[in-house]
């Protein structure tokens, strides 16, 4: 795989000289499509999330790439909670993206068309539990990104990480965008489904908020942000 000097120097800014890495994120670096999403969801960071950036650090040298596509067997971690979990919502959301898809049953494939990374950097099974005390500076490495700002598409699934409201307009500063307004912009299914969407002034960047895509996300909500995505994409006349 080829990577992007963004991508690069992103990964390069991820690298800390005192060892304690920054993470990066897992995914495809060349993809239209940027997930983020509260923290990831363990106790404590593992060595795999530890050695995230330098990990990227060495595809980057050799040329190479992680998997990106994989089988969510009877032993994968993953397959007690498929269906309620944030890794099997967003195979779902790229699964109301791309309509003309064959769905397999426990199959991760979005890694293909997506990047995923956390807007905390401080894992934690409970959210309410996390060590928030990173989030401004993890605010700043993204606005200061150009990886992160070449994104077409950006869903903040981290619902009140991120603060666009009469005060404070985080998203809107981040990100370069602005708020479609409550007639367009504006999408709410229960107290706990919602989400907003945002775009750049030449429209080129489409930025939806929404809560963390686990548990009890509808599959409405889903198919109609796959729609809002697919279409920005054009992905619907291909």
């Amino acid at each position: 795989m080829e990577y992007t000097q963004e991508f690069k120097d992103f990964v390069n800014a991820c690298m800390c000289p005192d060892g304690q890495n920054l993470y990066v994120g897992i995914g495809n670096p060349n993809a239209k499509i940027l997930f983020i999403g509260k923290e990831a969801a363990m106790r404590e960071a593992d060595d795999d999330y530890k050695n995230n950036a330098k990990c990227w650090g060495k595809h980057i040298y050799k040329g190479t790439c992680e998997d990106l596509d994989y089988l969510v067997d009877e032993k994968h971690l993953l397959r007690k909670g498929w269906g309620r979990n944030t890794w099997s919502k967003y195979q779902k959301m790229k699964d109301c993206i791309v309509k003309n898809k064959e769905v397999k049953p426990f199959y991760v494939d979005f890694l293909k068309d997506v990047f995923t990374t956390e807007m905390n950097d401080s894992p934690s099974k409970n959210a309410s539990n996390a060590d928030k005390s990173g989030l401004n500076a993890r605010k700043k490495l993204f606005k200061d990104s150009a990886f992160i700002q070449n994104f077409p598409v950006v869903v903040l699934a981290c619902s009140g990480y991120l603060k666009n409201d009469e005060n404070i307009r985080e998203i809107d500063d981040i990100f370069g965008v602005t708020y479609d307004g409550d007639e367009k912009g504006k999408k709410v299914y229960t107290s706990a489904n919602w989400f907003y969407t945002h775009h750049s002034k030449d429209g080129r960047r489409l930025v939806i908020h929404t809560r963390q895509l686990s548990a009890n996300v509808l599959n409405d909500m889903l198919e109609e942000m796959g729609g809002v995505i697919r279409k920005h994409l054009k992905w619907d006349k291909i």
